[in-house]
């Protein structure tokens, strides 16, 4: 079988794939080692698998501010160095990049030693990272319907976003249970991605009195660092969690989610069958939270409220969360959106390229 090395890590948007891809790699029998950031993010993600492999890489972000530019060139000269000793040890037939500031370094050192580079895009408005290493990549893995100008389109491949094996389904019930969350009256999920959202966390804790008046549950996610514990007033339970492992459950739990808009996040709530409302992180790269919600609510799968607007979030949360209609058209239309989001060709493409390579230097 073949030696996989995945280059993702510095946000869950770029890791969550790559634990996913590594997952479905691993169960046939394909080894398979995952380069990511020192991040604590990372680092909190990572623990859940023990049987996946991880190394923490070399890399930093290009910017903002000239400082930070200028630092970037010096800092990537160290990071190319690292990874090529990796290489050297790991010896990878293949390297699929997920994109960020971890895919660089590792993606330059295999194009200089021939091994062969994909990399996967998960955002209608690809970053810098993916716009550089599609220029020597042997294959670009895109959402539906995205092009890259200036890259072959025999190179360029639809794809769908790799969603973590234990991500699926649960009953209700059983979803409450295992959070330990109140069975009955509605639930609302907040999330503000793996960094966690200053303006959803503040914007739940005024309204706390709000969502006790209405009965309804609140999970809210508040990221590393976050504010943690629990509120109870009458029948309502509103609980802070920094982190969560057992995201399949949140999803299932909640009658409706407010949550950014990162690639991840939107098929995951589409695997779970999850309504929401989405309001985007707008200083995004390229304002591709925007992009990907905008193409959410086109489909009916969600509701986009640009940040700027948050003033209406609590109207359009009572108005939803209990109007049985709406919820059950989105569900209809998240499963849609599952059941399109197709990725099996990355898979395959990885592991025919390896065995390429494999054969080559035999």
């Amino acid at each position: 079988m073949s030696r996989m090395l995945l280059a993702c890590g510095g946000t869950g948007g770029h890791l969550a794939p790559g634990i996913a891809l590594a997952q479905r790699l691993s169960d046939e029998g394909h080894e398979c080692l995952l380069m990511v950031s020192s991040k604590i993010v990372d680092a909190k993600m990572t623990a859940q698998y023990s049987r996946l492999r991880f190394v923490a890489g070399r890399g930093r972000g290009f910017g903002p501010g000239l400082i930070n530019k200028l630092r970037f060139f010096p800092a990537l000269v160290v990071s190319v160095w690292s990874a090529w000793r990796l290489l050297r040890q790991f010896k990878p037939q293949a390297l699929i990049c997920f994109g960020g500031f971890m895919s660089v370094a590792p993606a330059l050192a295999c194009f200089f030693s021939g091994v062969p580079v994909l990399v996967h895009e998960a955002n209608r408005r690809p970053g810098k990272a993916v716009r550089l290493i599609a220029r020597f990549a042997a294959a670009i893995h895109l959402p539906h319907g995205v092009r890259l100008e200036g890259i072959a389109l025999s190179r360029q491949h639809d794809s769908g976003y790799p969603v973590r094996a234990e991500i699926r389904p649960l009953g209700r019930d059983v979803a409450r249970r295992a959070l330990g969350m109140p069975a009955a009256g509605r639930m609302l999920l907040v999330v503000g991605g793996s960094q966690g959202a200053t303006v959803l966390n503040r914007w739940v804790e005024t309204h706390q009195e709000e969502f006790s008046r209405h009965d309804i549950q609140v999970l809210c996610l508040t990221g590393p660092g976050g504010r943690e514990g629990e509120i109870r007033s009458g029948d309502s339970v509103i609980r802070y969690l920094p982190f969560c492992d057992q995201m399949a459950a949140a999803y299932s739990a909640a009658d409706l989610a407010v949550t950014r808009a990162g690639a991840g996040t939107l098929a995951e709530l589409a695997t779970c069958r999850t309504p929401s409302i989405l309001v985007p992180y707008p200083q995004a790269t390229d304002d591709h939270q925007t992009a990907n919600a905008r193409q959410a609510a086109e489909a009916g799968t969600a509701i986009l409220l640009p940040e700027q607007e948050i003033r209406r979030l609590s109207e359009a949360v009572l108005s939803r969360i209990n109007d049985k209609t709406i919820l059950a058209g989105m569900r209809d239309a998240l499963a849609l959106a599952d059941a399109s989001n197709r990725w099996e060709e990355l898979a395959q493409e990885t592991i025919k390229l390896a065995h390429a390579q494999e054969c080559a230097t035999r």
